[in-house]
């Protein structure tokens, strides 16, 4: 599903702040091939301040954050440069910048080029103040969980009662932006809607900011549940108008759509599945043939209920409006596969294919996932107003 699972966890760690009056900066970059569909770029900071030269690793397309070397080493031309908290070593010719990368069985040759100034991604489209709608925050709790949840809602100055969505993110857990590789999509349609007249909820996942595993433990029934406590926390506040509240979920989050759908007036499912979890990890090219489900591990407790899971026995009990987003390119919800299946399993759906888009509904080239990070856009502005333009029509 969206979250990806990469071969490695670069940088999760603390950045270094660097104190100095007078110093020069080199910038660097490479990409790094993990395999034929995934690719990090990495970067590389020299900074020489009087004697002392430091060096500082980015990966932009994870983190802002920049880590400093826990060793540093001169062999002649090469440099090596070890990261004990990632279990990595860098090796660089200094003449040529081509060397290795080193991360526990991941053995990389790499070549990095120089900079005129340090690298980071676009993204234009995400919203920055001053905003022309009121923000709130809120937060909710789940009895079947210890975690308390936090999100924002966002609706227009004028009084008056709104309609409102509430954004569910799909697998992994993610903050209320559901944000990836920089790119920020709850933010931006909860902008888009309430710049014209709509409220929106979106809501950190269960076990966000939390380093107790145990938080993150739950199926998508149970996160089902967390959406529902949010629509009923939400569906509160006077703004709200309660004959017109709504589910925007994209991905797993469309699973959610579907079990809630008779909870709400109206859903709206983006790259959501309407085949099993198991025929969509077939598709994706995983192999569980013989694979035996430990629910005593967080994962594979969140995996069996996702492999067992059925859209048929929701979507044709759906009796709400409901409208289907799906991408064209789409490599982890194939919708050669899916959207037969809606048009069948829904009674009255409407259901609109972008050819162009792939999983995240941007314009791409193949549709892989390793250009989720190197696009700039990060949703398709046609999709925004679908989604719009769907809400209106269901309040005339």
């Amino acid at each position: 599903m969206k979250r990806i699972l990469l071969l490695i966890t670069l940088f999760f760690c603390i950045s270094q702040t660097i104190y100095a009056q007078k110093f020069d900066t080199l910038f660097y970059k490479a990409d790094l091939n993990i395999d034929k569909n995934t690719s990090l770029i990495i970067t590389l900071e020299k900074i020489e301040q009087q004697d002392t030269i430091l060096y500082l690793l980015g990966s932009p397309m994870q983190t802002k954050e920049k880590i400093a070397p826990s060793k540093v080493k001169y062999m002649g031309d090469t440099l090596s440069l070890g990261f004990k908290q990632l279990n990595a070593v860098i090796k660089i010719n200094q003449k040529t910048l081509q060397g290795t990368f080193k991360q526990g069985a991941l053995r990389k040759n790499i070549r990095f080029e120089k900079q005129d100034y340090s690298f980071s991604l676009k993204r234009p489209q995400t919203p920055l103040p001053p905003f022309p709608y009121e923000s709130k925050e809120l937060t909710f709790s789940n009895p079947e969980s210890d975690y308390v949840f936090h999100g924002t809602l966002t609706f227009p100055k004028e009084k008056g009662k709104y309609p409102l969505v509430v954004l569910v993110s799909g697998s992994g857990c993610q903050n209320r932006d559901e944000e990836i590789f920089g790119h920020k999509p709850f933010s931006v349609i909860a902008d888009f809607l309430s710049r014209n007249g709509i409220a929106v909820f979106r809501y950190d996942d269960r076990g966000w900011g939390e380093k107790e595993e145990r938080m993150y433990k739950g199926t998508t029934m149970d996160f089902a549940q967390d959406a529902l406590c949010a629509i009923n926390k939400v569906k509160q506040e006077s703004i709200v108008d309660t004959n017109n509240i709504g589910i925007i979920g994209h991905s797993e989050g469309g699973m959610i759509a579907q079990i809630l759908a008779n909870e709400v007036d109206f859903i709206i499912m983006m790259a959501a599945p309407a085949t099993s979890g198991k025929n969509i990890l077939i598709s994706q090219g995983a192999d569980f043939s013989n694979y035996s489900f430990d629910t005593t591990k967080i994962n594979d407790y969140w995996l069996k209920y996702f492999y067992n899971f059925e859209p048929k026995d929701y979507l044709t009990k759906i009796k709400v409006p409901t409208l289907v987003l799906q991408g064209g390119k789409d490599h982890q919800v194939f919708s050669k596969e899916n959207i037969p299946r809606m048009q069948e399993y829904l009674s009255s759906p409407f259901i609109k294919e972008y050819p162009n888009l792939n999983h995240l509904f941007q314009n791409c080239e193949t549709g892989q996932l390793n250009e989720y990070a190197l696009i700039e856009e990060t949703i398709d502005k046609q999709v925004l107003k679908d989604i719009f333009n769907f809400i209106i029509f269901l309040k005339k």
